[in-house]
């Protein structure tokens, strides 16, 4: 039996979508509760009563839709991590842009949704390894970097884009260029589970960031980030998949 078994609360106003998503997650080892609600309004119901790991959560639905309900789950303590599930592909950017922790698409693949399992309980079992250690919440989430001759902690949430420059990796903000004293693989390894992913043998990307996907040549991609307009990071073949799995696309 897995050490780490999540709450997982699921909520889609077509019951078809709803049961079915609830069936899947009920076969897994990871899962010790699935509880589904038809709206918003009945999800936070549920949550006021008892708190859930993961909320599995439908896009479109009549009021308040999936994006509106995530805004209000930020404002729970504890926060539940969010798992958009959708037909539609064009939300993807939003949704990281929110802090989602992954986008599935309907319907749902079985392996899919064990990767998204698999990834969660690796999540949780870091985040317990913190718990009573303010000092590693608060070094995972800045970064030491050297800027004219000062070295600098700066906020991980501000990168966009960490790139080879040489034999270390300048990370680049909307406000600069920044040298840490790492090299990509370092980055990537320490960031990967933040919400970065490595797009190319020099780049590594924030998926929150991420505003548009842009096709390029024999199959590669270019990404325009926010705060950087004149940017555009390249995605290899050699990694595509992984930036569409990512984002669902």
């Amino acid at each position: 039996m897995p050490d780490i078994q999540l709450s997982a609360l699921v909520v889609d106003d077509e019951a078809p979508a709803r049961g079915e998503l609830g069936y899947l997650l009920r076969q897994s080892p990871r899962v010790r509760e699935v509880r589904e609600a038809e709206d918003p309004s009945e999800a936070m119901d549920l949550l006021g009563l008892s708190p859930a790991d993961v909320v599995f959560l439908d896009i479109q639905m009549p009021g308040l839709d999936g994006l509106q309900m995530a805004e209000l789950l930020k404002s729970l303590s504890p926060q539940p991590r969010v798992v958009f599930v959708t037909a539609f592909e064009q939300h993807a950017v939003e949704a990281f842009q929110l802090a989602a922790f992954d986008y599935l698409l309907k319907p749902v693949r079985p392996d899919r949704l064990n990767l998204t399992l698999e990834r969660l309980a690796m999540a949780d079992r870091d985040a317990a390894r913190a718990t009573g250690s303010d000092h590693s919440a608060w070094t995972d989430s800045r970064l030491a970097v050297v800027h004219r001759g000062q070295t600098l902690l700066l906020p991980v949430d501000e990168i966009r884009v960490g790139e080879v420059s040489g034999d270390r990796v300048a990370l680049i903000t909307a406000d600069g260029r920044y040298m840490a004293r790492l090299r990509l693989q370092d980055l990537e390894e320490r960031l990967s589970r933040q919400g970065f992913l490595r797009v190319h043998r020099h780049y590594l990307v924030n998926l929150r960031h991420v505003t548009a996907v842009e096709s390029f040549f024999n199959n590669t991609f270019l990404l325009r980030l926010d705060g950087i307009p004149g940017l555009a990071v390249p995605v290899s073949r050699r990694h595509g998949q992984q930036l569409r799995t990512a984002l669902g696309l």
